[in-house]
């Protein structure tokens, strides 16, 4: 049990390490100069408010001068140390304005897994049902629906309708319970498909189990075989699928966030992105991928704990 813990660690850190380089690497291959945009090219390659004296010292104190292997080791370095760089743009830590606007997508983020829950748990159980039923084909046409659904036409929508139209929700502003409605709703309801129809078919394969059959000749009730016999196993698959929903938070996070202006990691990287801003994006990816990581190492854990199997394995 000790070595496959310690093989899923090594794993996880080579993964982790891998997706940073990759995005090193694309990041800085990207066309633009960091400190021409901080002070304004325009289109004739002129800029306003710095000397090339300054612009050359500002790149030098930045460390753009360095080569791209320089550049990459002393970032690895400084992570290794908890510091994850300096904003080109605000020139602040970019893990104290990181550490601002984590509560907000923190926020978003359950929210929108609680949508994905109920509602794809709680249509997927319906839908297993009575298979083939009017249920089953109006949860599957719903499915199929939200599935072929962009994001962010969902969330104009919804904004226009609810927001603009009836003026039921707020959309400017602080970071609230009221304003986390509807990108909550919009990203949950986008990740909810996809559980529903996991959830459903696992139902529909654990109801022609053996023990299920032998559960119900006991006289067992409906209530009894339901939550001991058949969601209990059928939860592993969904388990799995929620665990995977927190890399779709975090990447669906930068258009719901820059559609409802909700002040999030995802808006912030959106425009350090525009901006150019290398560290900024180094760390919201260093950032994702230790997330999605952790998130695998508890789906891990929570399926040892719903399949005794796993744990005498």
């Amino acid at each position: 049990m000790l070595r496959y813990v310690a093989t899923r660690v090594v794993v996880a850190a080579l993964a982790v390490l891998g997706a940073v380089t990759a995005t090193f690497a694309l990041i800085h291959a990207a066309p633009g100069d960091p400190v021409a945009i901080m002070f304004g090219a325009t289109g004739g390659g002129s800029q306003v408010g710095a000397s090339a004296a300054q612009r050359e010292a500002i790149r030098q104190e930045l460390g753009l001068d360095r080569t791209w292997p320089e550049q990459y080791g002393a970032w690895i370095a400084r992570v290794a140390r908890g510091d994850l760089g300096t904003s080109f743009r605000s020139r602040r830590a970019v893990a104290t304005e990181m550490g601002a606007r984590l509560p907000a997508t923190l926020t978003l983020g359950v929210a929108a897994v609680t949508v994905q829950v109920v509602v794809g748990l709680g249509l997927g159980a319906l839908a297993a049902r009575r298979p083939g039923g009017p249920v089953d084909l109006a949860t599957a046409t719903v499915a199929m629906a939200l599935v072929s659904l962009p994001s962010y036409w969902l969330g104009l929508l919804l904004l226009w309708t609810f927001a603009v139209g009836l003026g039921w929700v707020e959309v400017g502003g602080a970071a609230s319970l009221p304003r986390v409605i509807l990108p909550a709703v919009t990203l949950g309801l986008v990740m909810a498909p996809t559980l529903l129809r996991v959830f459903r078919e696992s139902l529909v394969e654990q109801r022609a189990r053996p023990h299920v059959a032998f559960a119900r000749a006991r006289g067992l009730a409906p209530h009894t075989v339901l939550v001991h016999h058949l969601a209990r196993p059928a939860l592993l698959p969904a388990v799995a699928l929620i665990g995977t929903s927190v890399g779709e938070v975090l990447g669906g996070a930068v258009v719901i966030e820059s559609i409802f202006s909700w002040p999030g990691l995802g808006k912030y990287l959106l425009d350090s992105v525009l901006a150019r801003d290398y560290p900024v994006v180094q760390g919201y990816m260093l950032f994702t991928a230790v997330a999605v990581v952790a998130a695998s190492l508890v789906v891990d854990l929570t399926h040892g704990l719903l399949d005794p199997r796993l744990r005498t394995a």
